[in-house]
């Protein structure tokens, strides 16, 4: 999901409003945008209120198993009773992370309305972001904007090339022979010498044969190095940096038997854009896969990611309140703000909760208004659009 700027007119602004003290009479007039108003012969400023996006970032480890090239042969030369039989590819989803970002409502746009008086012997200051949404004056440094991550955000991650180092080279065996050809003429004995030489592939039993030896040879080497069969005085350090290296190539050759594993992690990133109904928003986000990972949502076979937005309706008491004050009325009214709901977002994949917060999401709530002018000092919350702060000095 990309995020749009707001339209051309909307001006860069983060609804933050200052009145000094003493100041004369003239107020501040806020009108809702739309059914005609407000009037273009009027003077002001557009803002908005933000309405929350809720981020979704899932974690997957994706576990390769790679059966060793002699595997078949583990038991047989060295007694071997665990190890990979067989080629595999295993998803699962280690974290799943849960975040609540704001972005322009585009339903809730306001104008400012200012009359001749309103700017005379005051100061006014309007702090917003690129979007129009109000933050508050001490916020405005902080506004720097989301930076728009990738729909899936994959790290991909190379597979090519076997994970087996190549330890046994060549894996050919040059077999030379010295051929003596005797040839008698009359009484006299000649000799003819040539040698002749052949190319012979070895078999994957005898690779096998020939590092299982190996192996068994390191093993001597550890054991002579440990009970001092070479009657050299090592040092410490040095006495445990071969033995370490010998470890190192033991394990190696193991692996060709034994089989490898390896394990990568990628990450997949989801917006979802809450609705304002109270019975809350349910929306699948992708599906997934034990064997395949993650996949596009709705894919036959795979298993649903969604996510699961619940309203709390801790806001019921004041609900119709707030509604019949918003009745038209010949009033004039200050600024318009948000009293965000508390919801229980939850992530599930199938019936499995992967992932749960719970959060203030502004569109579940309510939208009301200030008194015109009697206010100093607002300061508004970015993410929510609610008042943190209020001053009638």
């Amino acid at each position: 999901m990309k995020f749009k700027s707001v339209s051309s007119l909307v001006f860069i602004l983060l609804f933050f409003l200052l009145l000094l003290p003493g100041v004369i009479s003239g107020q501040v007039h806020v009108v809702p945008f739309g059914k005609g108003m407000p009037s273009v012969e009027e003077n002001g400023i557009l803002y908005t209120l933000p309405r929350n996006v809720v981020k979704v970032e899932l974690a997957v480890s994706k576990t390769e198993t790679f059966k060793g090239p002699y595997a078949d042969f583990a038991i047989k030369y060295l007694g071997l009773t665990s190890f990979i039989t067989k080629n595999s590819v295993d998803y699962s989803i280690v974290d799943a992370d849960i975040e609540v970002l704001a972005e322009a409502d585009p339903d809730q746009y306001y104008f400012i309305e200012m009359d001749e008086k309103a700017g005379s012997g005051r100061s006014l200051f309007f702090a917003m972001n690129e979007q129009g949404i109000i933050s508050g004056y001490a916020d405005v440094s902080k506004m720097t904007g989301r930076k728009q991550l990738s729909a899936d955000g994959k790290l991909r991650t190379s597979g090519a090339g076997s994970p087996f180092i190549d330890l046994l080279q060549p894996k050919v065996l040059e077999k030379v022979d010295t051929i003596i050809r005797r040839i008698s003429v009359d009484t006299n004995t000649f000799e003819d010498v040539f040698i002749r030489r052949s190319i012979s592939e070895r078999s994957a039993e005898q690779l096998a044969k020939e590092t299982a030896e190996l192996i068994r040879k390191i093993d001597d080497n550890i054991f002579n190095l440990i009970t001092g069969y070479q009657e050299v005085n090592y040092s410490k350090d040095a006495l445990e940096f071969m033995i370490s290296q010998l470890e190192k190539t033991k394990q190696e050759y193991l692996a060709l038997f034994r089989g490898v594993s390896r394990t990568s992690v990628t990450k997949h990133v989801y917006y979802v854009t809450p609705g304002n109904n109270p019975e809350g928003t349910l929306e699948t986000i992708c599906g997934f896969s034990g064997s395949e990972g993650i996949a596009a949502r709705n894919t036959p076979g795979f298993e649903s990611v969604s996510l699961l937005i619940e309203s709390m309706n801790q806001l019921s008491a004041i609900r119709d309140f707030i509604a019949q004050r918003e009745a038209p009325s010949k009033g004039k009214r200050g600024l318009y703000y948000r009293i965000p709901e508390k919801a229980r977002i939850s992530l599930k994949a199938g019936n499995r909760i992967i992932g749960q917060k719970e959060a203030m999401i502004s569109q579940l709530g309510m939208v009301t208004f200030l008194p015109a002018g009697i206010f100093s000092y607002i300061k508004m919350n970015p993410l929510s659009g609610s008042i943190e702060l209020i001053s009638s000095e």
